[in-house]
């Protein structure tokens, strides 16, 4: 945020040097044939006007929390709907899983009394692979859900951010920016945050 102040005011001072240059070209020539040789004068640096000052405060700059605009909009809460279903889905099938896998487990441990070394090593190598394959199953559903909130997310924010956009351009804002990339303003630019606003023509649009 400082380095695009920074960059206004240095256009501005760019300006006033140019146009400072343009006049001293254009005084007549007669001027400096009259005028005695003498050493050139110590650079003075220009002053930033006070208009400039204030073109600088009456920048009108914005930042969004997208985590706040998205857990209010309806776009947002459909993709947490959505992933909740997906997740508690494939929670149900590990826990069924896993109870298959505790019943065979017990039931395994009951016969033990009775069974040959070498029916104890089958079994244990049976039941071995089971858990690896549970295990396999976990993994699986981990990585889908994941996916699908990376896709959501992706989503979301494509919409969030069109509609930062076209709030900015319809309210005069030159630049919105998120909350957590703010790490510093200079006193003269003042961000506002227009998180509600975002999520409130959010919901407009919802409605339609």
């Amino acid at each position: 945020m400082n380095r695009f102040v920074s960059l206004l005011i240095g256009t501005a001072l760019t300006s006033l040097i140019a146009a400072n240059g343009f006049a001293a070209e254009a005084a007549p020539a007669a001027a400096h044939a009259a005028a005695p040789a003498v050493a050139p004068a110590a650079a003075v640096a220009p002053v930033v006007p006070a208009k400039d000052e204030a073109s600088v405060a009456a920048v009108k700059i914005a930042f969004i929390d997208m985590g706040k605009v998205a857990s209010e909009s309806p776009e947002g809460k459909a993709a947490s709907e959505s992933l909740k279903k997906k997740s508690e889905l494939l929670r149900s099938k590990l826990d069924a899983r896993t109870k298959q896998l505790e019943k065979q487990k017990a039931a395994i441990e009951a016969k033990l009394p009775t069974m040959t070394q070498k029916e104890r090593a089958a079994k244990a190598a049976e039941f071995q692979k089971k858990v690896e394959e549970f295990q396999k199953l976990a993994r699986a559903s981990e990585l889908e859900v994941n996916k699908l909130q990376d896709k959501l997310t992706n989503e979301v924010g494509g919409v969030i951010k069109k509609a930062a956009g076209d709030y900015a351009k319809a309210n005069g804002y030159l630049l919105v920016v998120e909350e957590k990339g703010v790490l510093f303003a200079d006193e003269r630019v003042k961000p506002k945050d227009i998180s509600e606003e975002v999520a409130a023509e959010l919901s407009k649009k919802g409605k339609k």
